[in-house]
């Protein structure tokens, strides 16, 4: 059976060729998969050399967790090679964010009328494809169906309904770090997305504290990271709320304009 994937055709090539580069990375520690693109795990673990490799694979990859004041070392290297760097700030929380999470939960009353709902395997075709709607209307890439699903990686897709089955809102997290990873219990989390007709409730929030608290019951997370732009306060802001905030990484990513033209992977 065919996987569901949205967003433009370049983007659907990239989580393409990224899936079954993944069926062949996954077992070595310096990699990070979280539905969408195989990346470097850590900058501690290699350079842009390997960056570069997987973007030119691809279409898209990043390094995680590259010390700010290093970012140009890697965006150097990209645009000399002649690849389009893009670099998220990179948010990031542990302690904090599943404190702050779970007070922002005990706090919040949901608009009545709205239910949360966790993809599962039961969870219809017709259901994955609404929420992709919902995510890519809000500018961001959806992971595939098969990864809403939890299955590769291990995570959870949480959605919002309202009573005529409406999806609202939606967002994941993923466990895309290697066991023998540095960073094997961080979770990438966030792909937070909201009709805009539902938007000023708070409904990103609600999604992104419930995300983090049941990561952590079921998969052991303890660190919560997620990419976002300088010129996107909302995205900020939210995160803040929860916990996770400002670090001194980002992400590292770099495109290959040959496979993935001037645009960006996502928001």
């Amino acid at each position: 059976m065919a996987d569901i994937i949205y967003g433009t055709q370049h983007q659907i090539d990239v989580v393409k060729r990224s899936t079954t580069l993944w069926t062949l990375l996954r077992n070595d520690p310096r990699f990070s998969f979280q539905g969408r693109a195989v990346s470097l795990a850590d900058a501690i673990l290699g350079g842009p050399d390997i960056v570069i490799a997987l973007a030119r694979l691809e279409g898209y990859a990043s390094c995680h967790f590259v010390p700010t004041d290093k970012a140009s070392s890697y965006t150097d290297v990209y645009e000399a090679e002649g690849l389009n760097p893009v670099v998220w700030n990179q948010f990031w929380g542990r302690e904090t964010a599943l404190a702050t999470s779970k007070e922002f939960l005990s706090d919040y009353t949901h608009p009545t009328g709205l239910t949360l709902k966790a993809v599962t395997d039961n969870t219809t075709d017709d259901t994955i494809r609404a929420i992709c709607e919902t995510s890519v209307n809000a500018g961001v890439l959806p992971v595939p169906g098969s990864a809403m699903r939890g299955k590769d990686p291990k995570g959870l897709m949480l959605y919002i309904e309202d009573q005529d089955n409406r999806v609202l809102a939606a967002g994941g997290a993923y466990m895309s770090y290697h066991p023998d990873s540095p960073r094997f219990d961080e979770a990438f989390w966030g792909m937070l997305a909201t009709h805009e007709a539902a938007r000023g409730q708070r409904l990103a929030c609600w999604l992104g504290a419930e995300l983090i608290m049941r990561m952590a019951d079921q998969y052991g997370a303890r660190g919560f990271s997620s990419g976002v732009k300088s010129d996107n306060p909302a995205s900020q802001a939210m995160c803040k709320r929860l916990g996770v905030n400002p670090s001194n990484m980002v992400y590292a990513g770099a495109t290959e304009p040959l496979l993935m033209g001037n645009a960006p992977i996502t928001r």
